[in-house]
């Protein structure tokens, strides 16, 4: 029940945040991004092993590729 509430209002000041963005577009990036980065923390759950050691070696790929630009 805690872990829902806590989602739960975490989801409310991240629309509160998109909001108050500077165009609806920044908004909607700002919530996908927040979906996207929640999908990953949701398979390093859900697929322990192997299976998160792939997504976390593919995060680190992207995150590195977007450091040398």
């Amino acid at each position: 029940m805690f872990l829902t509430i806590l989602a739960l209002t975490f989801l409310l000041f991240a629309l509160i945040a998109a909001f108050k963005m500077e165009s609806f577009l920044q908004g909607f990036l700002f919530i996908v991004a927040l979906a996207v980065v929640a999908g990953v923390f949701y398979l390093f759950i859900l697929f322990p092993g192997f299976s998160g050691l792939a997504v976390a070696l593919m995060l680190g790929a992207f995150i590195f590729r977007q450091s040398k630009k």
